[in-house]
C-alpha cells in the first residue's frame, strides 16, 4: 500500500510510479517476489496495514506507536532531504543554522511536517510561517515574493518546480535543514519479519552496488 506523494510515489496514466515504487519493485524483482502496489487515501492505507490486510506499507516513518504493528525495514528505501528554496537573485544565506534566518518568512504546507529541527524552530517560535494550501500554492507565493523562503524536501521540490515551470527562477540552499528517512513497514500479523529481513539484504546490495543511486537519478531524469 501506498499513498499519492510525487515523486516518491503517484498514479499517472493508470500506473503506480516514482522514486519509492521504483526502488521497491526492482528490489522484489531481485528477491524473485510478485509485487501488487495499490494507491489509496493514506489514512485508509495504514489502517488496512494494521489490520494486517495486506504485506507491506511505503514510505513509512518510523513511529514508537507504528512499532507496535510494524516490521520496520533497517534499510532507509529512500533519504528525504529537507531543503530551503529561494528566489534566484536573493542575497539569503544559509549555513545550517535555522535561528539566524529567524527574520525571514517561510513558506508551508498547512498541517505538513518538515522533520523535527524544523517543526521545533517553528513551535519554539524561533521562526515564521506562512500557510498555503499546497505546494503548487507555495511555488506561487515564493515567486510572487508572499515570503522569503520556500522549504520542501528535495526531491518533491525539483519535481513540483519542474511541473510548474519555474525551477529556472529559484536556487536551492545548502546544507539541508535534516534528512528524514522514510521505510518500508511490513506486517507483523502476517509474521513478515523473514520477509523484511531479505528485502533489507536486497536493498543493501543496491546501495553498494550503486543500482539504488541509478535508480533514484534515472526516474527524476525521467519525470516531466
Amino acid at each position: 500500500m501506498t499513498l499519492e506523494y510525487p515523486p516518491y510515489e503517484f498514479t499517472e496514466e493508470g500506473r503506480v510510479k516514482g522514486l519509492a515504487v521504483e526502488i521497491i519493485r526492482a528490489a522484489f524483482r531481485q528477491m524473485g517476489h510478485d509485487l501488487t502496489i495499490e494507491v489509496y487515501p493514506w489514512a485508509r492505507s495504514i489502517d488496512m496495514f494494521k489490520n494486517g490486510q495486506v504485506d507491506g506499507i511505503f514510505t513509512f516513518f518510523r513511529t514508537p506507536e507504528r512499532e507496535e504493528y510494524t516490521f520496520f525495514s533497517k534499510e532507509a528505501v529512500i533519504v528525504q532531504p529537507i531543503t530551503l528554496w529561494v528566489l534566484k537573485d536573493a542575497t539569503i544565506e544559509y549555513n545550517g543554522d535555522l535561528a539566524k534566518l529567524s527574520p525571514y518568512t517561510f513558506g508551508v504546507v498547512s498541517r505538513t511536517s518538515y522533520g523535527e529541527v524544523f517543526d521545533t524552530a517553528v513551535k519554539n517560535g524561533i521562526l515564521k510561517t506562512d500557510d498555503a494550501n499546497s505546494i503548487e500554492a507555495c511555488i506561487e507565493k515564493l515567486v510572487g515574493t508572499r515570503f522569503d523562503i520556500w522549504i520542501s524536501n528535495h526531491h518533491g521540490g525539483v519535481y513540483s518546480l519542474k511541473k510548474a515551470g519555474k525551477l529556472g527562477l529559484v536556487k536551492e540552499l545548502s546544507p539541508p535543514v535534516q534528512e528524514v528517512p522514510a521505510y518500508v513497514g511490513f506486517s507483523k500479523k502476517r509474521n513478515l519479519a523473514a520477509l523484511r529481513d531479505a528485502f533489507d539484504n536486497v536493498l543493501a546490495q543496491m546501495k553498494k552496488s550503486g543500482k539504488h543511486a541509478k535508480i533514484i537519478k534515472d526516474t527524476m531524469d525521467g519525470l516531466k
